[in-house]
C-alpha cells in the first residue's frame, strides 16, 4: 500500500526537471506587499518594466549584428538576450494580481524547484495569468488616459503611452500563444498520462482485494480505489474544461493582434509627423470592448493530506 501511495503522489506532481518558474502557469507574482503597495502599485511596476524593455528595443535597432573579432556575441545579440529577459519579467509583472482585482483566486506560487505541486494547477494558473494581464493593461490605459487628457499636446507623454501599451500587447499576445500551445500539446498529454497511470493503479488494487483476509485492509483498498476513480473522473472533466479555456484564448488572440497592428501603425506615424492629436483617443474604448471575463476553471483538487496519512 505504501508503494501505491508513493506512486500516486509521484505521478500527480510536476517533474522538477521541467520546472522553470518563468513560464506560463508558473510565473511568480510581483504584486507589492501591503507595505510596498503604499509606494508602488503593480501597474506602476509594469510601466517601469515596459519602459526599460522599450529602451532596449530601440537600442537594438541601431546595434551591430557583426560578431567582434575576438569572438562572442554581437551587440545586437546581447541586446536581444537582455530584451528577452526584460520581456519575461514584464510578463511576470503583467500576470500578477491587479491592485484592485475583485478576484478571490490566488495563484499557486512555486518558490523553489523542490516545491512540486499538482499538475492540474498549471492550466488554471495560466488562465488566471492571462486574465490578470488583461486587467492590468486596462488599468494602465486609464492611468495614461488621465495623463494625456491633462496634457493633450505633450508629445513625450503620448508617445510613452503608446510605446508602453504596444510592448504590453506584444507580451500578452506571446502569453496567449504560449497557453494555446500548452493547451494543445502539453496539458492533454499530461492528463492522458495521469489517466493511464491511475487506471493501472485501480487495476492493481482490484487484483489485490481478493487476496486480502483482514476486513480493515479490504476497506482501505476499496476506499483508495474509489478515490482513484474520483480522480479519473476529474481528469476527464479537466480535459473538457481545458478545451473551453483554449477556445477563450483563441478568440482573444485575433482581437489583440488587430490592436497591435493598429497601435504600431499609429505610433510610427506619430514618430514621423510629431503630431500626437491622433494618439489621444481610441485605445481605451477598443481595449475595454475586449471580452476579459475568465473562462471556467478546472475543478480538480487533490487531497494531499489524505494521501500522506495512509
Amino acid at each position: 500500500m505504501k508503494k501505491l501511495i508513493l506512486c500516486l503522489t509521484f505521478i500527480l506532481i510536476i517533474n522538477n526537471s521541467a520546472f522553470s518558474g518563468t513560464i506560463g502557469g508558473e510565473r511568480p507574482d510581483r504584486s507589492p506587499s501591503w507595505v510596498g503597495s503604499m509606494v508602488n502599485k503593480i501597474e506602476d511596476i509594469i510601466i517601469k518594466k515596459a519602459k526599460e524593455a522599450v529602451k532596449t528595443e530601440k537600442k537594438m535597432e541601431n546595434a551591430s549584428s557583426k560578431r567582434p573579432w575576438y569572438g562572442g556575441k554581437s551587440e545586437k545579440k546581447k541586446l536581444q538576450n537582455r530584451l528577452d529577459q526584460e520581456e519575461n519579467e514584464l510578463k511576470n509583472c503583467l500576470s500578477s494580481k491587479p491592485t484592485d482585482s475583485k478576484s478571490d483566486y490566488v495563484k499557486h506560487i512555486v518558490k523553489t524547484k523542490e516545491e512540486a505541486y499538482n499538475d492540474s494547477n498549471r492550466p488554471n494558473n495560466e488562465v488566471i495569468e492571462l486574465t490578470f494581464s488583461l486587467e492590468n493593461i486596462n488599468t494602465i490605459i486609464k492611468k495614461y488616459e488621465e495623463r494625456v487628457t491633462r496634457n493633450p499636446s505633450n508629445y513625450d507623454i503620448a508617445i510613452e503611452y503608446y510605446e508602453t501599451y504596444l510592448i504590453c500587447l506584444k507580451c500578452l499576445i506571446d502569453m496567449h500563444n504560449e497557453f494555446i500551445s500548452s493547451a494543445t500539446n502539453d496539458y492533454p498529454r499530461m492528463i492522458a498520462d495521469n489517466k493511464e497511470k491511475i487506471t493501472k493503479q485501480i487495476a492493481e488494487i482490484s487484483k489485490e482485494i481478493p487476496d486480502k483476509k483482514d476486513s480493515e485492509n479490504i476497506e482501505l483498498l476499496k476506499s483508495n480505489k474509489k478515490y482513484l476513480e474520483t480522480l479519473l473522473t476529474a481528469l476527464d472533466e479537466a480535459k473538457v474544461t481545458l478545451s473551453h479555456q483554449k477556445k477563450w484564448a483563441e478568440e482573444n488572440l485575433p482581437k489583440l493582434e488587430e490592436r497591435r497592428k493598429t497601435t504600431e501603425t499609429t505610433l510610427n506615424t506619430a514618430r514621423i509627423t510629431k503630431d500626437v492629436s491622433g494618439l489621444v483617443t481610441g485605445i481605451k474604448a477598443k481595449f475595454e470592448s475586449l471580452q476579459v471575463s475568465m473562462p471556467p476553471l478546472i475543478m480538480f483538487k487533490l487531497d494531499e493530506n489524505r494521501l500522506k496519512s495512509k
